[in-house]
């Protein structure tokens, strides 16, 4: 669902947030909402300021039951470190309001049990977005530093897998409890739920964005007069975005299409790969680039 725009930012509010909302509402449980709000928006004012402060643009915010995914620019790619600094930032905030909820517990100004849930937000916060899965902040900032070395891509796969396995098993833990004892723990069953979701889509973007990037490379090699070559053999039949996972950012490759037997039946060069991906999309197969 989506708020508006603000600053330029496109902000948009997942159902979850909107369920989590209502339930807390419905129970009466208004400090705890505007706590709860407020740390969120506290998480992503962290987030966006230091884009800012990088000359990173923010496209659009999804606001969760766990916290905010802002869509940032695709030029990110380019530069993993920045991705590393932006997607800190927001646990760092998370931490520095929970050291505070610490230091006012006992404060006869504050109500004891407020100032606990606060803590206990902010702490929750910064510890579950460290997860290091895509698309939780801990697994950006994985992927930023792993980048600098296996591309942005590869490791946009790796971290995307990793949250699908980690929101399957908090999904599981949740649902075993349920079914041993009739206990819901809600906070693993939706983090889980969330975590699935949010890596799926984050899988399904990552070819395109990858376009981006190739692009970039293009560039870089069209300057060099010696260009590092690498080769990669694929049967017949081998979806385009099969064979983008597993091109180097460093190299620029020929691809050998065998038939069943292991005969040749073609050669592509990545050019061409990348364009055939552009008009026939990552599903298509090595022979419709071939016959195309």
């Amino acid at each position: 669902m989506r708020l508006g725009q603000f600053g330029g930012v496109r902000v948009e509010v997942h159902w979850l947030f909107l369920l989590a909302l209502v339930a807390a509402c419905v129970s009466g449980y208004y400090m705890e909402v505007l706590i709860l709000v407020g740390s969120l928006a506290a998480h992503e004012l962290a987030h966006l300021t230091v884009a800012w402060l990088l000359g990173v643009e923010v496209d659009s915010l999804l606001l969760t039951p766990l916290g905010g995914m802002a869509r940032l620019d695709t030029a990110l790619e380019l530069d993993p470190q920045s991705e590393v600094s932006v997607a800190l930032a927001g646990p760092v905030q998370s931490f520095l309001l929970a050291g505070l909820a610490s230091f006012l517990m006992g404060d006869a100004l504050f109500d004891p049990s407020l100032v606990r849930f606060f803590f206990q937000v902010n702490a929750n916060l910064a510890f579950f977005n460290l997860i290091p899965a895509l698309p939780l902040d801990g697994g950006r900032a994985l992927r930023g530093l792993l980048a600098q070395r296996w591309g942005y891509r590869r490791t946009t796969i790796w971290s995307t897998r990793l949250g699908l396995l980690c929101g399957a098993v908090m999904s599981a833990a949740a649902l075993g409890v349920l079914a041993a004892s009739g206990q819901l723990f809600l906070t693993p069953l939706a983090g889980g739920l969330f975590l699935i979701l949010g890596a799926l889509a984050e899988g399904e973007e990552a070819v395109f964005r990858s376009y981006r990037q190739f692009l970039h490379k293009r560039q870089r090699m069209a300057r060099q007069r010696l260009i590092p070559g690498g080769s990669l053999v694929v049967v017949e039949g081998t979806r385009i975005g099969e064979v983008l996972e597993h091109l180097s950012d460093r190299r620029y490759h020929l691809v050998l299409v065998v038939d069943r037997a292991l005969l040749p039946v073609g050669t592509l060069h990545e050019a061409e790969i990348w364009d055939a991906f552009q008009e026939l999309g990552p599903r298509a197969t090595v022979d419709e680039v071939l016959d195309h």
